[in-house]
């Protein structure tokens, strides 16, 4: 006989609660991470040459990274095109 849990489903069959809410929050902050990045990028974007001269990109490379869909993190995406911020 199986294991009844709070809900009258078998054990293991779903997630509790906290299980869920947790993916969720990591989720939202993902997204808002997500939405920082692309905001403070967007900014860097309408910004003069030389300083993007001096950070050591160029504007396709960024408008490149900003093109992505919105739930990926533009920063991550300029990091693989740029040479200098890899680690």
């Amino acid at each position: 006989m199986d294991m009844i849990t709070y809900a009258g489903h078998a054990a293991g069959a779903i997630e509790p609660p906290h299980a869920f809410r947790q993916r969720m929050n990591s989720l939202f902050r993902r997204l808002a991470r997500t939405y920082q990045a692309r905001r403070d990028l967007k900014v860097l974007r309408n910004s003069g040459d030389h300083l993007l001269d001096d950070i050591g990109i160029s504007r396709s490379q960024l408008d490149a990274a900003l093109n992505a869909p919105f739930w990926v993190d533009p920063s991550h995406q300029l990091a693989r095109r740029t040479p200098l911020f890899r680690r």
